[in-house]
Formats: structure tokens, C-alpha cells, sequence
């Protein structure tokens, strides 16, 4: 009996050892995706002597990067030993970012098949993984918030939009059923009219409706001309203008809240401030428009009439680097977060007022 048990000991060191080596060898690994966090020099855009307009401030791939509530490492331990692992702890696929009232960052991870919710304040992590009984995430890929603090997210390849309470909890899908969608992958909430507005990438038009889900109008067809859109993907409200990236035909597209065509601006090139696959776009609280470029890995900066102003970025997987990047937002605070979708984090900057224009 005795020797039995002396096995059974053994048995167990040697699982834990082997845990234990797993979880060093995984956590090596995970670690390599932040790195960079450990270096605390200072990076702006544009170089000096040039007054600098963006910082860099941090990058984002797991819960530890905001010193937020995990396992124990004994837990963790015991997952990976009967083979379970917390990936839905860490990105893998950013794709939609977004934030709420309460500075939240909130992810939309189609590989994951989740929605990251990172809460700094409250030192809160949680996932949404199911939406509701047998009606899982297939691709989701954009997330939008209403004043509420409602969470919306897109699933372009179920064709729905589902909306969750600020804790996660399912409220309401809108979509699919009523074939309302065909395959969203940008939304926008107009938090003063309470619209929602969807970029139907393959119909090329922007589905306009009550946060109830009833339609009110659409704008856009396929083309190329003015108001015409070929496989447009994101989408930004800020102010009274709609900005909608029209993705195939290498520029960004400009509305008023009733979708009245105003403006464009891009070019398409592989020059500086040129336009190939543009995606995500957004607006800071000076007026300023950022733009993704996913082949060129840089966001591109123009000014209110299109000019284009500077650009930060390159390809690589360092601070400041971007490898297939895919959306953008900016929060009241003029913090600009860069889904770098393909180095698994989001990137945090800053944009830099006249004020606060200085090096460190």
C-alpha cells in the first residue's frame, strides 16, 4: 500500500512539474507580446526638433497589462494540466476597440469569439463568449456603446447585432431572423438622435436605425463615385459628421447625420499619407482625422478639409509598431487606441495638444 502511494506521489510531482514548465514556457511566450511595457523610454511623432503631436503610452494584450484581477497561479496551474487554457484572458485577434463612460476598453476578438471588456478603475476583467443559448459568436468584429453604457456588438458573419448591458448579460439581438443584415462589420451609435448606424460591406450602403432596431433610412451604393462605396468596413461619428471608410475604393467618405454626401479624402498610393486598404477611422477633439492604413501598417493624420498632416507607425512588433492593424478610437481624452491585430495587443497613444506639446 505504502509503495502504491509513494507512485501516486511521484505521479502527481510529475504532472505538476510539467504544469509548471507549460505554464513558465506559455507565459514566456505571452510575455514577448509586452515586452516592450518594461522600457520606459519615451516615444513621440513627429521626431524633434518637430513639436511632437502623438505619444505613446502602453500596450494592452491581457489583464496583467492593467494589473487586473486573473486566477491564481494555482488555478491556472490546474487548468493546464487537464488541458484547459484561459485564452480568453489574453487577445488574439483584436479587431473593433471601442470605450465607455467609464473608461473601459472594450474588444471585439473574432479568433477568440469574444468580446474583451478591461476595466482599470474597478481592476475588472471579464469576457463575453456566448451571446445567448446556442446563438455563439461566429465573427465579431465591431463593438459600438449607447449612453447607457449598452454594449453592441457586430457579427458580420451571422449577420446579427447583439446588445449586452454593461455587466454582459444579453439583452437583445437585432438581425439575422428578419434579415435585416447582410454582412456588418462597422457600427456607429448617434448617442444624441439614438441612432445606429451599420456598414453593409458586401450591399456597399450604411443601414440607419432606432437603437430598438427599426429602420429609418439607408444611404450608399456600389461605385465608385460620390456617396458610392466598394466594400466599405469602419465607421466613426463625431460632431455632426459621419465618416465612413470606403475601403476597396482606397479613401475616406464623408456625411451628415442624414447621409448626405459632403467630402472625401485619400488618395490611393504607396507614398507617404497615400491610402491602399484603409480601415479603421477616427476624429480627435481638435478635428483632426485618423486613419488606419492596414497594408502600410501607419496611421495616417489629416486635417478637417483632407490635407494630410503626419503619420506614426511601421511595420514591426515593437511600441509604436504595427502588424495588420485594423481599428481605431479615440475617447474623450484624446487617447487614440490602435487594435494591432496581427501583434495581438491594443496600442495606447495620446494625441498631444498645443499645450501639452512638449518632450520629456
Amino acid at each position: 500500500m505504502k509503495f502504491d502511494n509513494v507512485k501516486k506521489a511521484k505521479a502527481l510531482i510529475t504532472l505538476i512539474f510539467l504544469g509548471a514548465l507549460l505554464l513558465i514556457f506559455f507565459s514566456g511566450s505571452l510575455a514577448n507580446i509586452v515586452a516592450d511595457n518594461r522600457d520606459s523610454s519615451e516615444l513621440y511623432w513627429p521626431a524633434a526638433p518637430d513639436t511632437p503631436r502623438i505619444k505613446y503610452l502602453n500596450s494592452i494584450a491581457s489583464p496583467k497589462d492593467l494589473k487586473l484581477k486573473q486566477s491564481s497561479f494555482l488555478k491556472r496551474l490546474v487548468k493546464k494540466i487537464v488541458g484547459f487554457e484561459e485564452t480568453d484572458a489574453f487577445l488574439v485577434s483584436p479587431y473593433g476597440v471601442t470605450t465607455d463612460s467609464h473608461n473601459r476598453l472594450i474588444v471585439a476578438d473574432p479568433k477568440a469569439r469574444c468580446v474583451h471588456v478591461f476595466d482599470a478603475q474597478e481592476k475588472k476583467y471579464f469576457s463575453i463568449k456566448e451571446p445567448s443559448n446556442k446563438d455563439p459568436f461566429i465573427s465579431v468584429v465591431a463593438v459600438a456603446i449607447d449612453a447607457e453604457d449598452n454594449i453592441y456588438a457586430a457579427d458580420s458573419a451571422s449577420g446579427k447585432i447583439f446588445i449586452f448591458n454593461r455587466d454582459g448579460k444579453f439583452q437583445k439581438r437585432l438581425g439575422a431572423d428578419e434579415g435585416m443584415f447582410n454582412r456588418p462589420s462597422g457600427i456607429a451609435i448617434d448617442k444624441q438622435t439614438r441612432r445606429l448606424y451599420v456598414v453593409e460591406t458586401v450591399k456597399g450602403e450604411v443601414d440607419v436605425l432606432t437603437l430598438e432596431g427599426t429602420g429609418l433610412f439607408k444611404f450608399g451604393k456600389r461605385g465608385a463615385g460620390e456617396g458610392e462605396f466598394n466594400y466599405p468596413t469602419h465607421i466613426c461619428i463625431k460632431g455632426d459628421r459621419v465618416l465612413i471608410t470606403d475601403t476597396f475604393n482606397a479613401r475616406i467618405q464623408i456625411f451628415n447625420k442624414d447621409g448626405k454626401f459632403i467630402s472625401t479624402l485619400g488618395r490611393r498610393g504607396d507614398g507617404y499619407g497615400d491610402l491602399d486598404k484603409p480601415k479603421g477611422v477616427a476624429m480627435d477633439s481638435a478635428g483632426h482625422i485618423y486613419v488606419v492604413e492596414g497594408l502600410h501598417d501607419v496611421v495616417n493624420i489629416y486635417d478637417r478639409d483632407g490635407s494630410f498632416l503626419m503619420a506614426f507607425g511601421e511595420t514591426g512588433s515593437h511600441r509604436g509598431e504595427f502588424y495588420l492593424p485594423t481599428a481605431i478610437h479615440i475617447d474623450a481624452d484624446d487617447n487614440v487606441y490602435v487594435a494591432d491585430s496581427y501583434n495581438r495587443r491594443i496600442q495606447v497613444f495620446k494625441y498631444l495638444k498645443e499645450s501639452n506639446a512638449t518632450r520629456k
